[in-house]
């Protein structure tokens, strides 16, 4: 059962999340108001542990459901993969927790509202992206040669070592 929640965990914390954005543009009467949001909140972590538990085994389901083309959909998706490395660098990652914290504070006004609910929504690109890097990584431009993206020139072959040389 929790390879199940875990495989589908990005699903549920990205439905989580939008939900969560819904509660709070929209609000809710009485003791829902109260409930459901923390409710919600419990949904979100207990999602992102699954989450980040499945991404460390193999799974079957994620084998199945890999296209049979991964190196043309990774040049179609190559915006994700710079987004999963540019988005865990330090350098970026505090920043966008901190904007992301502050604008629970920014709720007041109608701008404020509605800046806050960009700045959740912009969670659910983060995960998709993670999810699809995970998923191609070894057809990721980033990850390939080192960490440099570098193309491989296929025009250029390299030649084998003449055998006599080495004795």
């Amino acid at each position: 059962m929790s390879e199940v929640l875990g495989h589908h965990a990005n699903e549920i914390l990205i439905v989580s999340i939008v939900a969560v954005v819904a509660v709070g543009l929209i609000g809710l009467p009485g003791l829902f108001a109260l409930t459901v949001p923390i409710a919600l909140f419990g949904v979100v972590l207990l999602s992102w542990v699954a989450m980040r538990q499945h991404d460390r085994r193999l799974c079957e389901q994620c084998l199945l459901s890999m296209p049979l083309n991964p190196s043309e959909r990774a040049v179609r998706l190559k915006r994700r993969f710079w987004m999963a490395h540019t988005g865990s660098e330090p350098r970026f990652l505090i920043p966008y927790v901190v904007v992301l914290l502050a604008s629970n504070f920014a709720t007041t006004t109608t701008i404020g509202r509605i800046g806050w609910a960009v700045m959740q929504l912009s969670m659910v690109y983060l995960i998709m992206s993670q999810s699809t890097h995970r998923k191609l990584q070894p057809w990721c431009p980033w990850c390939s040669e080192g960490g440099g993206g570098a193309e491989v020139d296929e025009t250029d072959p390299v030649l084998p070592q003449d055998d006599r040389q080495l004795i």
